[in-house]
């Protein structure tokens, strides 16, 4: 359903000229198009004059709307139409404005509009939660990477600079009466552009740490002078740091009354861990830990530890994810 309001004003067969000039009402109405674009359901303008040689000139504007709330809207408010025609009262014939507001009938006879309907009817509330659920999973995706790539200090900045980006746009947005649909498509695109590319950027940084852990390097043999590394066997103990922010174990047997060696091997990117025994999850009885380090590392500790009982292990840069349990036996 279609509604068209009509406006209907006579302009004086000397003062045709004065209403074509750039300042003139013609120019002024072309000028007020750009304005009905950004009002909710507007839909079109068509501006038509009579084309007699002598005589007052019949002036009509039409302005198309989609529903009957948008249209009373626009008439109770200015600028429109009528405010426009009335600043130019020297130019029309007095008495001669006639406003009139109709509901078209004709749409059968539209199939543009009969195919938009369609589609607003039974694509759009299909499309748009479509499109809403790949955007949030990309959200959620992407963001993931990224945070976990980058250090502690630059994901709190990042997730700041997020949260005030999000708040900009909802304050641009919620402060105007309408947003054309191009700048809500660029936010759109801008924000899938560079989440996107975040991702892949974090999942290729992710692929070449896992790379360079795999070459041969990182086993080959020490170098003079320097002390290898025990492999796991009798009191030697092994406990690795995967991607992502995860110890490979949560669990670990330690022998009583014997010393033993724990060898920490942080295979998670270029995301710096240690491990450390603690009495408890208060961690403030420190057993034993090795020196925290980025990926590809390896760093051991040996000790002696403590009485049978259960006690608790972690990595102390983070220490809420990576925690597990050290029972000794």
């Amino acid at each position: 359903m279609e509604y068209i309001q009509t406006v209907l004003v006579q302009i004086q067969a000397t003062m045709t000229d004065e209403a074509s000039r750039p300042q003139g009402l013609l120019a002024a109405l072309d000028e007020h198009r750009s304005f009905l674009e950004q009002h909710p359901g507007f839909q079109d303008m068509r501006v038509t004059r009579s084309i007699n040689a002598e005589g007052n000139v019949l002036l009509v504007i039409e302005t198309h709307w989609s529903d009957d709330h948008s249209l009373v809207e626009y008439e109770t408010q200015e600028p429109n139409v009528m405010s426009i025609i009335n600043r130019h009262q020297e130019i029309i014939v007095a008495d001669s404005l006639q406003v009139l507001d109709m509901e078209s009938l004709g749409a059968a006879g539209r199939p543009a509009d009969a195919a938009a309907e369609a589609t607003e009817r039974l694509a759009l509330p299909l499309l748009i939660p479509l499109g809403i659920m790949a955007f949030s999973l990309l959200v959620i995706y992407g963001l993931s990477r990224i945070y976990l790539e980058v250090s502690n200090e630059v994901a709190t900045g990042l997730a700041a600079g997020i949260a005030l980006g999000i708040l900009l746009v909802a304050w641009y947005v919620a402060s105007r009466p309408s947003v054309p649909g191009w700048q809500i498509a660029s936010f759109a695109v801008l924000a899938t552009a560079l989440l996107t590319g975040g991702a892949i950027f974090a999942v290729v940084e992710d692929d070449e740490g896992e790379a360079v852990e795999e070459t041969p390097a990182a086993t080959a043999s020490p170098a003079d002078g320097e002390t290898p590394v025990a492999p796991p066997g009798d009191n030697v103990f092994a406990v690795a740091m995967i991607p992502t922010l995860a110890f490979d174990t949560d669990e670990i047997t330690l022998p009583a009354d014997t010393e033993v060696t724990v060898s920490a091997d942080n295979q998670d990117g270029a995301i710096l861990h240690n491990w450390a025994l603690y009495t408890d999850d208060t961690a403030s009885d420190l057993i034993a830990k090795t020196e925290i380090c980025a990926a590809p590392c390896i760093d051991e500790v040996t000790f002696t530890p403590p009485p049978p009982g259960e006690y608790f292990f972690r990595c102390d840069v983070h220490p809420v994810q990576m925690v597990g349990t050290a029972i000794v036996e």
